[in-house]
């Protein structure tokens, strides 16, 4: 069936605690404006191993409840972690795929008019509710929500190297201290730290990862903290998670435990306070 649309279908789902997710990487929808520039050598296997596999079976529906904005398309399609003006490879509209797989037939992408018509339906929409949710007083903490490899892409900076079971970005250091004071404290990365490792023990582990926990490596979460003015974020401690996949690809009976680690940490979230 044709998937086009005069607007984004939001999927937005209110909560019950201050706390919005954003899940922009985890959508599974093809818009037919894109589908007659496909090279044809681009398959399934290559657009689901571009997105944020998991995403919707590790942050949606927690018993938390928690305030949640999940973008429904494609990453490789549509990326609204990306500013709108970005027309790069890796940009809001892609040209290739976080495995450096070409998406469309022309090595330009996709002719600028439907480049435009992509970002105006899908891509802006989602922004704009982005921030006003941010903006509004029934949210207190930010998490900004993905899933990553296992090992390093070709695209990224620490190619072939084992990445770990979960990282936190606040846009700083590999020891947590953040890149200003308008993003997630130390203090806060050491508290939801501490979460993990006290309950990966629930986990099957007898796989290769390098570590439990790290901090801003390989990603420091710019990409989705850029996104705004960093004083729209003051007070609001905004922090990325990334959960490494081989962790459910070893073995799918590790969901449900890493869903309760999630619930976890959304549920400390929301009651941290500044010391």
């Amino acid at each position: 069936m044709s998937q086009v649309f005069d607007t984004l279908p939001l999927d937005y789902r209110e909560g019950q605690i201050p706390v919005l997710l954003e899940l922009p990487h985890g959508g599974h929808l093809t818009p037919s404006e894109v589908k007659p520039y496909l090279h044809p050598k681009f398959t399934p296997g290559d657009r689901r191993e571009d997105s944020d596999e998991f995403s919707d079976e590790l942050y949606l529906d927690l018993p938390a409840a928690p305030h949640v904005l999940r973008f429904p398309i494609w990453r490789a399609h549509a990326d609204p972690n990306r500013p709108c003006e970005d027309i790069g490879a890796d940009g809001a509209v892609k040209t290739l795929t976080s495995q450096r797989v070409k998406i469309y037939q022309s090595d330009r992408g996709l002719p600028a008019q439907v480049r435009r018509q992509v970002i105006e339906r899908y891509i802006e929409p989602h922004q704009r509710r982005l921030v006003e949710l941010v903006a509004s007083s029934a949210i207190e903490k930010v998490l900004f929500c993905h899933t990553m490899p296992g090992i390093g892409t070709g695209g990224s900076n620490d190619k072939g190297e084992l990445r770990p079971l979960i990282m936190f970005g606040n846009g700083g250091d590999q020891k947590g201290n953040p890149v200003n004071d308008c993003f997630a404290e130390r203090a806060l990365l050491l508290t939801l730290s501490e979460i993990v490792e006290t309950s990966v023990g629930d986990l099957d582990v007898d796989f290769n990862f390098c570590d439990v926990i790290r901090y801003n490596h390989p990603y420091a979460g710019s990409h989705s903290l850029n996104r705004f003015d960093p004083e729209a974020l003051r007070g609001k401690q905004p922090l990325t998670i990334e959960i490494n996949r081989d962790l459910l690809l070893h073995n799918p009976d590790n969901i449900a435990p890493t869903r309760a680690i999630v619930n976890r940490l959304v549920l400390a979230l929301a009651q941290w306070r500044r010391e």
